[in-house]
């Protein structure tokens, strides 16, 4: 009797431990990011972001009338064709439409979007603008893993914009609002603890009642 009351209680007391590291561990939602590509180079040289993250290229260079286009070359053969390379094609700042705001000329486009699936091996991804007038500006993605819950201390947070400011006002109010899920798995974990503690208590209160008229004896 006693040995199956321990088992029982080693047993509770390993949820306990393994509970909290288990709720708090969390996948990586995927994010899409937002770079702008401007007259003196992008709003972000190298933003961090985790595989399954994207990121959109905006242009919004509409004062040096210049094209821009965005290439990666992931094999080094000189050509943007490859299963990893990227080629945007000429991206312009405004499209030309017609009286009903279609837009007159199909291929036009002013942004680009790249998504960073677990095919992309983490490190350093180095692509370039090459602008219409002949000028190359360099840049740099940086891939991380995704292990779960993780915050870089350079990292943007999740759901940002990359070279766009939000209202710090704006955002501490957010957080005092609202409780982070962290905190609230806590919450969840504190509870379940404390009352699996009072139902190990209840039970060898029980066994210790049930073995007092055999030590007695």
């Amino acid at each position: 009797m006693r040995s199956r009351t321990s088992l029982v209680i080693l047993s509770v007391l390993l949820i306990l431990c393994a509970g909290p590291s288990v709720m708090v561990a969390q996948a990586h939602t995927a994010s899409s990011f937002t770079v702008l590509v401007q007259e003196n180079g992008f709003s972000q040289q190298s933003p961090v972001i985790i595989q399954n993250d994207s990121i959109i290229w905006h242009n919004t260079d509409n004062s040096s009338n210049l094209s821009h286009r965005l290439v990666y070359d992931h094999d080094g053969d000189g050509f943007y064709n490859g299963t990893f390379d990227w080629d945007s094609g000429e991206l312009f700042a405004d499209c030309e439409t017609d009286e009903n705001n279609t837009q007159i000329d199909s291929n036009c486009s002013t942004s680009f979007f790249v998504e960073f699936d677990t095919n992309w091996t983490v490190g350093n991804y180095s692509y370039q603008d090459i602008r219409s007038d002949g000028s190359i500006v360099n840049a740099t993605i940086v891939l991380q893993a995704d292990v779960g819950e993780h915050e870089e201390p350079y990292a943007p947070p999740i759901g940002s914009t990359f070279g766009l400011v939000e209202d710090e006002n704006e955002a501490a109010g957010d957080e005092e609002s609202s409780l982070e899920p962290e905190q609230l798995l806590l919450y969840v974990a504190g509870f379940t603890g404390g009352t699996s503690l009072i139902l190990i208590a209840i039970l060898m209160m029980r066994t210790s009642s049930k073995n007092a008229p055999n030590e007695e004896e």
